[in-house]
């Protein structure tokens, strides 16, 4: 599924000149390589305990850094090559301006892991319709790159779960742990299976690697995507209150089965309703496409992705008439596995599984029936799936960007 090392070859080459630029030179620089995540299935149960399916991505955040012998935290603008100066112990004062990065410094500090100031920058290449995928890159690569950097002492749940905990103050309850694992322990060409109850995860590889991801991003700006993800978890918060009344104990919508949600279907006003059906199914369809997966049924896996993106759009109301138009237009297309819109991106995009063979032809068909539906372009992204961050010392930075 492509050649991912000289893929991270090339990041490197770029983040480290980069670096070299702004700072003068690289001397004892560590570096961290971080995917894009996307979930595939399952997206939206998350604060329900659900089960979900992702895949990292071979787009990066690369983040080069160096331990200072002083309290001196330098950040540095890949763009602009301005850097912005201040003190570990002043990180308070600057800490609201980007709390992505300085955030997790932040946290590292008050729990006493860090004592010394860094050089430090960060880049990406990671499209914006990827969303949470992006954010999660980006705070999984500056943890781990702190981490060897400092020679912080700290096992791995640990630092995950002061990752998670910026990342609930980054974005609120829409905040996923399966974005966070992926970035973290994908391994090559092999999609990820988390559960969320219980944070076990296994990793799984297709029978057949014959497919890419492609990516349509319609251009539309979606505004407060964080507020319109908060309101369906508050409307499922409401359902769940509302089942307790009918099935004691339970603790949200992970524990409600599909055939007893369908009898009792008056018990909800018909919009909470909607939103609950889907949670329960959207977990029942993860659950099954890794079943059909296993059995190497790449298009049953893929009817289930396009199963979901018309719930997402129905019972859960996000999708919009671009993308539902994509999904609708790529349904019968050969070689398309399966469609479905991204949540929880600032930007109206899909993805879709699709057979190497039919990519090109299947690409320009979307494009050239797009522009004439909406009389306006797409961008198109092609993906191939990646493994997880990988850790880059500083001898091994100057073997390969020497």
């Amino acid at each position: 599924m492509g050649n991912g090392s000289s893929i991270v070859s090339q990041e490197l080459i770029s983040a480290k000149r980069k670096f070299t630029e702004i700072y003068g030179d690289s001397k004892g620089v560590h570096a961290t390589l971080t995917p894009a995540s996307l979930i595939l299935l399952g997206d939206h149960t998350h604060y329900n305990d659900g089960v979900l399916v992702s895949v990292a991505l071979n787009k990066y955040t690369a983040v080069v850094i160096r331990k200072r012998h002083d309290t001196l935290i330098n950040i540095a603008d890949a763009q602009t090559k301005i850097i912005n100066t201040f003190h570990l112990e002043s990180i308070d004062k600057y800490s609201q301006q980007d709390k992505l990065t300085l955030g997790i410094i932040k946290l590292l500090y008050q729990e006493r892991y860090l004592n010394k100031g860094c050089d430090l920058l960060i880049t990406s290449d990671i499209p914006e319709c990827l969303g949470l995928g992006k954010t999660s890159s980006h705070q999984v690569g500056l943890a781990y790159a702190l981490k060897k950097a400092f020679n912080i002492s700290i096992e791995c749940d640990s630092l995950m779960n002061l990752i998670r905990k910026n990342d609930l103050s980054v974005i609120g309850k829409i905040s996923n742990y399966a974005h966070l694992y992926t970035t973290r322990f994908e391994k090559e060409n092999r999609l990820f299976y988390i559960d969320l109850r219980t944070l076990e995860y296994k990793t799984i590889l297709p029978k057949s690697d014959n497919f890419e991801l492609i990516i349509f991003d319609t251009g539309e700006k979606i505004i407060n995507p964080q507020n319109t993800c908060n309101e369906r978890i508050e409307e499922c918060d409401v359902g769940v209150k509302g089942l307790r009344l009918y099935i004691w104990g339970i603790k949200n919508l992970r524990d409600v089965e599909l055939d007893f949600l369908l009898r009792h279907y008056h018990m909800l006003p018909r919009k909470i309703f909607n939103r609950v059906l889907y949670n329960v199914k959207e977990r029942t369809r993860s659950e099954s496409a890794i079943k059909v997966l296993k059995k190497n049924l790449l298009s049953d896996f893929g009817k289930y992705i396009t199963e979901s993106h018309w719930s997402l759009s129905q019972d859960y109301e996000l999708s919009c008439d671009t993308c539902d138009y994509i999904v609708e237009k790529s349904a019968n297309y050969p070689g398309v596995f399966g469609s479905k819109m991204i949540s929880c991106t600032p930007k109206r995009s899909t993805f879709h599984l699709v057979s190497r063979d039919s990519t090109n032809r299947y690409v320009e068909h979307i494009k050239e029936s797009f522009n004439r539906k909406f009389n306006t372009g797409l961008d198109v992204y092609s993906f191939h799936i990646s493994k997880g961050i990988k850790d880059i010392p500083s001898n091994e930075i100057e073997k390969i960007l020497c």
